[in-house]
């Protein structure tokens, strides 16, 4: 597990919510607190697309909502003239990218070994905390698939010039 501080925090949150930086996660989920508490879930409900739409939800293995499609409800509810009291965002990458991933590692993991791999976002009195995890639906003492995610989490932040300091 990684735990990093956003030591710009105008900058990640400009990148986070108005550019397409994290568009291609997966939202779990997420909570705003501003003058009241909103929550989004992102579970897609399969039962609202017609055949075609859901065959490319299928093509792509996907069962939560992409950012780029929440982050414009998300931002409507936290922008305004006063920060927000608090927010936190769960992001996972998407199914198909945890098969690249996994492909990468040569290990015995395989992508039906893994519930998710996590980026959780977290702002409350004015810090902004990012940390990384992974679920798995059976237990390993194999950390590699940790690791990996780690090192992606990092690579991902230096590429997108997101400054933190580790924890």
């Amino acid at each position: 597990m990684l735990a990093l501080k956003i030591t710009d925090l105008k900058d990640f949150t400009r990148k986070l919510l108005t550019g397409d930086t994290f568009d291609a996660f997966c939202m779990v989920e997420s909570d705003v607190t501003t003058f009241s508490s909103f929550s989004i879930d992102g579970k897609l409900h399969r039962e609202f697309f017609d055949t075609d739409d859901c065959t490319i939800l299928d093509e792509n293995m996907l069962s939560y909502s992409l950012w780029k499609e929440i982050r414009p409800f998300f931002y409507s509810i936290i922008r305004g003239k006063r920060v927000p009291l608090s927010f936190k965002i769960v992001f996972c990458l998407p199914p198909k990218q945890v098969q690249d991933l996994v492909r990468g590692l040569h290990t015995d993991f395989s992508g039906d070994m893994i519930s998710g791999l996590y980026l959780n976002i977290q702002f409350k009195n004015h810090i902004l905390l990012c940390t990384s995890g992974l679920s798995l639906k059976t237990f390993s003492m194999d950390r590699s698939l940790e690791h990996s995610w780690d090192t992606f989490v990092l690579d991902f932040f230096r590429a997108n010039n997101i400054l933190y300091e580790k924890l």
